[in-house]
C-alpha cells in the first residue's frame, strides 16, 4: 500500500488543484458551521485560523498533492515530531488516522497508493490543524491565557497572524526559517531551550546517581561518598577529574566543582556538601527537565518581544536584571515576599520614584505586624518615627500615640493610619520605585541590608526590596540628566521628593526556577511559592484532556464533517 520516495510522479496537477480548492472551501465551511474541530485548546480559534491560512493560499492544498505527502508536509510533521525539543509534548499532536495512513512515516515525503484516492484533502486539513496548534503552543504556551504566569496581563498575537505567516512561508519557500523561529525571540528563552537538549541527553544515558546520606563532605575527606560525589558532578558537567585528583579523596578540584554547583543552585558556594547541597545534588534529572519545561512555558507567557530597556525581577532567584539596549547592565540582589505574603507576578511601568519616601503602612501590616510591637513597647512608635492619624481619610486628624489605649486595640478594631517619616529608620529606605498595579506593590530600598547576604531571601510582605537602589535610580534618571552627585544631594536632604520619569521603565515580575546565565550555566531554584507545582498540574490536566479527545471511540478527526459532506455530495469520499 505504501511507497516512500523523495521524488514525485510527473503528472499535470492543475485540474486536481482546481477541484481541491472547491472541496477545501466546502469542508472548511462545514467545520466552521458545525464547530467540528476537536480538542480545542483554551483561547485558540484553530478553525478560524485554518480558514485564514487557506484564504491566503486561495484554498490550494498546502502539504499534499494527488499522490501523497509533499516535502513541505514532511518538514512540518518532522518538526512536530521533535516537539519535545521546545519543551512541548509530541503526544499533544499525535493523530492515529494520520499515523496509520502514513504508516508511521512523518519525517519524509510519501507517495501513497490507490487507497489514498479521496483522502488528500483530509490529510491536508489534519496537517494544517496540527502545525497551527504546534506553532501556537510554541509561541504562547499550552495552558489557558494567564495560567503560566498566574494572571500576568500580557497580550499575545492572534493565531490568525501565525496562520498568515505560515502561508507566506510556504509561498516564499522560507518554511525552515519559520519553523526554526517558532517560540519567543528572547535570548533567555532560546538559551534555556538549547539547554533542555543537554539534560534530556543526560536522562537518556541514565541520569545521575545519588550521593548517599551522611555527614557533611568537605576537603580532606576520603571514601565511597566522595567517589559518588565526583561521579554525580561529572555527569552534570561541574567536575572534571585531573591527574592530581584521583582516588576517593576530596581535593581542591572537587571543592571548586562543589562551589560551582552551589552557585548554580542558589546555595552558599563554600565548597562543603551540607544538608541543603546534598538535597540539591539528589534531585533527579527528570525533575530538572520539568523545571526547564515549566520555565519555557512561562517565557511563552511574556511578551513576544521585550522592550530594549526594562527591568526584570525573577522572584525565586531573588535578583533583578537592569536591561539597556537589550543587554543586562546591572544585576541586583532582591528580597521578595514571604510564602504567606507572596510577591505577585505582574507587568507594569515605573512612572515615578520617591526620594526619602513616607511609608504609609498598609492596614494589614499595621494590624498584624506592628500592633503587637506597639503593645509590647509604648515607645515603639516614637522611636521608629511613626505618626498616627485617626482614619484613612485625606483630612484625617493626627493623634498623640500616648493618648491611645493600645491595650484596648485589637486586629478587629484597628482604625488608625500609621505613617513613618522619611529617612532615618524608614522601612522603605531612601528610594521607592512606583508602578501602577492592583496589588499595591512596589520596589524599594531597605535599612535591613544584612538580609541580602542570605541565600534564600523571602522576607518581605510582598514588595520587592532592592540591594542597591541608588544604582537603579541613577539608571532611571540618567535620561533626565541626573548624575550621581545630584542624586546624592537629593538623598542627603532627608526631605521627600517625587520625580516623575520622562521615560517610564517597563518592569516585569516573573517566576523562573530554571534559567541560563550569560556564561551558559544552567541555574535552578526552589519553588518557593508552589507556582511550579500548580503550573505542572495545569499542564497535566491539559495533556489528559488532549488524550481523552484523541481516544473517544468512533470519533476520528472531522468525523461529523465527513458525514455532512458525504450527505451533501455522495459522489466523493472523504
Amino acid at each position: 500500500m505504501l511507497i516512500t520516495a523523495f521524488g514525485r510522479p510527473v503528472a499535470a496537477a492543475g485540474d486536481w488543484l482546481v477541484a481541491s480548492a472547491d472541496e477545501l472551501r466546502h469542508r472548511l465551511h462545514t467545520i466552521i458551521a458545525e464547530d467540528q474541530v476537536h480538542c480545542e485548546d483554551p483561547g485558540i480559534a484553530i478553525d478560524a485560523a485554518m480558514v485564514r491560512f487557506y484564504q491566503v493560499r486561495d484554498f490550494k492544498p498546502a502539504w499534499v498533492d494527488r499522490y501523497g505527502l509533499r516535502p513541505e508536509g514532511a518538514m512540518v510533521l518532522a518538526a512536530i515530531y521533535q516537539a519535545a525539543d521546545q519543551g512541548l509534548r509530541y503526544t499533544d499532536y499525535r493523530n492515529p488516522w494520520l499515523e496509520d495512513i502514513l504508516d508511521g512515516t512523518v519525517s519524509r515525503p510519501v507517495v501513497l497508493g490507490t487507497e489514498f484516492e479521496g483522502q488528500q484533502i483530509k490529510l491536508d486539513l489534519v496537517v494544517t490543524e496540527n502545525v497551527l496548534r504546534y506553532a501556537w503552543h510554541a509561541l504562547a504556551g499550552r495552558t489557558a491565557p494567564g495560567i503560566s504566569n498566574f494572571g500576568l496581563p500580557i497580550a499575545k498575537p492572534a493565531i490568525g497572524r501565525l496562520a498568515v505567516e505560515l502561508a507566506e512561508a510556504l509561498t516564499h519557500e522560507s518554511l525552515p526559517e519559520y519553523l526554526a523561529n517558532l517560540g519567543p525571540g528572547h535570548g533567555g528563552y532560546r538559551a534555556l531551550r538549547q539547554s533542555l537538549a543537554r539534560y534530556r541527553s543526560i536522562q537518556r544515558r541514565g541520569g545521575w546517581s545519588a550521593v548517599d546520606a551522611g555527614p557533611k563532605i568537605e576537603a580532606g575527606d576520603c571514601g565511597l561518598r566522595v567517589e559518588q560525589l565526583k561521579r554525580r558532578l561529572a555527569v552534570s558537567g561541574d567536575y572534571r577529574r585531573t591527574d592530581d585528583d584521583t582516588g576517593q579523596c576530596f581535593g581542591a578540584n572537587l571543592k571548586a566543582a562543589v562551589a560551582r554547583f552551589q552557585h548554580r543552585h542558589g546555595l552558599v558556594p563554600d565548597g562543603v556538601v551540607g544538608a541543603r547541597t546534598l538535597d540539591a545534588l539528589n534531585v533527579p534529572v527528570r525533575a530538572r527537565i520539568r523545571q526547564i519545561q515549566l520555565s519555557l512555558e512561562r517565557w511563552r507567557g511574556l511578551p513576544v518581544t521585550l522592550p530594549p530597556r526594562h527591568l526584570m525581577v525573577n522572584i525565586p532567584a531573588f535578583r533583578m536584571e537592569v536591561v539597556e539596549k537589550g543587554r543586562v547592565v546591572h544585576t541586583l540582589r532582591t528580597v521578595v515576599g514571604r510564602k504567606n505574603r507572596p510577591t505577585p507576578l505582574l507587568a507594569s511601568r515605573i512612572t515615578y520614584l520617591e526620594i526619602n519616601p513616607y511609608w504609609h503602612v498598609p492596614h494589614k501590616i499595621a494590624r498584624k505586624d506592628l500592633l503587637p510591637k506597639i503593645k509590647a513597647n509604648p515607645d515603639f512608635l516614637s522611636r521608629e518615627d511613626f505618626r498616627v492619624f485617626d482614619s484613612w481619610a485625606p483630612q484625617a486628624r493626627e493623634l498623640n500615640p500616648a493618648s491611645i489605649d493600645w491595650a484596648a486595640v485589637s486586629t478587629n478594631n484597628f482604625r488608625y493610619r500609621l505613617r513613618q517619616e522619611p529617612a532615618g529608620r524608614n522601612a522603605l529606605g531612601r528610594v521607592k520605585f512606583m508602578f501602577p498595579n492592583e496589588m499595591s506593590v512596589y520596589i524599594h530600598d531597605t535599612p535591613s541590608k544584612r538580609l541580602f547576604e542570605e541565600s534564600v531571601r523571602s522576607f518581605s510582605s510582598g514588595c520587592v526590596r532592592v540591594e542597591d537602589p541608588l544604582t537603579l535610580a541613577s539608571v532611571l534618571l540618567q535620561p533626565q540628566g541626573w548624575d550621581q552627585e545630584q542624586l546624592a544631594q537629593a538623598v542627603a536632604t532627608n526631605q521627600r521628593q517625587v520625580v516623575v520619569l520622562d521615560e517610564p521603565m517597563p518592569v516585569y515580575l516573573v517566576y523562573l526556577t530554571a534559567w541560563v546565565d550569560a556564561e551558559g550555566l544552567n541555574h535552578f531554584r526552589e519553588d518557593i511559592y508552589g507556582h511550579d507545582r500548580m503550573l505542572s498540574s495545569a499542564l497535566d490536566q491539559h495533556a489528559a484532556v488532549r488524550t481523552a479527545c484523541r481516544t473517544v471511540p468512533g470519533i476520528p478527526p472531522y468525523a461529523k464533517e465527513r458525514a455532512a459532506y458525504q450527505a451533501a455530495d455522495g459522489a466523493r469520499t472523504f
